[in-house]
């Protein structure tokens, strides 16, 4: 487990805990024999889960009332064409901001760390990653000695209302992730209403097809201050709702990991001269 990460406010400071998905060891039970059982989780991508601090939530819901209260703001930071969602407001958030807010840029460069780690991988021998975007052209897999860092790339705010939905999409880049900033009350009794396979504002991750003791999706409900983090590729879709004048808001971002290239390029060159 990695050590907690300190979130500085002032002279306070809070600890962020990380919620990696865990291989669990059952107890041995009384049976002819004592045997152990692992569940493993060797296949399948890996979903990030925390919770971020309620005063970080507020600095990024604050600027963001800032542009939904101005049209022209809204206007100008319109991201909506560059997205899959069928929402009416969705807007890039700058740079510059998410860089001044520092909390917020950290948890996030954090999480993208935490990807990498080894337990979430199998074993030292197979850290290795797939397709990075800023891998070499033709190259197939990049060992984990060769990330430098990352870079968070894009991040957006959406702002979703009665009706709104975003269809089965994936994201540009390596990673990325979804922060709900508002929650509409209604949601819990809309749930209540629901006859069957309630979802109404949940999203939905999907991975490959249905199959006999395989698990390919998951369903989660959104919770203000709840941050998951995923790989880019991974389909997954939010749901409507029908409960009138409330917002379901949320951060969505891309992030992409830095690569030594000349480490990389001059190490391979000598492995294929051998």
């Amino acid at each position: 487990m990695l050590p907690p990460i300190n979130i500085n406010r002032d002279s306070e400071s809070a600890s962020l805990l990380t919620l990696p998905l865990k291989r669990k060891t059952l107890k041995e039970k009384n049976v002819e024999k004592h045997i152990s059982i692992d569940t493993l989780i060797p296949f399948g991508p890996v979903i990030l889960r925390t919770t971020i601090p309620s005063y970080v939530v507020d600095n990024l819901n604050a600027h963001c009332d800032e542009i939904l209260a101005d049209p022209q703001k809204l206007k100008d930071y319109d991201y909506s064409g560059q997205l899959a969602g069928n929402v009416k407001k969705e807007f890039k958030l700058s740079d510059k901001f998410i860089k001044k807010e520092e909390n917020f840029y950290n948890i996030l460069r954090s999480m993208a760390q935490r990807m990498l780690a080894v337990d979430l991988r199998g074993s030292k021998d197979q850290l290795s990653f797939a397709y990075l975007r800023n891998a070499p052209p033709g190259t197939t897999n990049v060992d984990r000695k060769y990330i430098t860092g990352c870079q968070i790339i894009t991040v957006w705010c959406v702002s979703q209302w009665a009706g709104d939905f975003n269809p089965l999409h994936i994201h540009s880049g390596d990673l990325s992730g979804v922060l709900y900033l508002k929650v509409p009350e209604g949601l819990e009794e809309e749930y209540k209403n629901e006859d069957h396979h309630p979802a109404v504002g949940d999203i939905q991750f999907i991975a490959g097809t249905p199959q006999a003791f395989n698990r390919n999706n998951m369903q989660v409900s959104p919770r203000v201050g709840e941050l998951h983090v995923f790989p880019a590729w991974l389909h997954h879709t939010a749901y409507p709702f029908r409960t009138k004048n409330q917002e379901r808001r949320s951060i969505s971002f891309n992030i992409v990991y830095d690569i030594d290239l000349e480490k990389f390029k001059n190490e391979k060159m000598l492995v294929e001269k051998e």
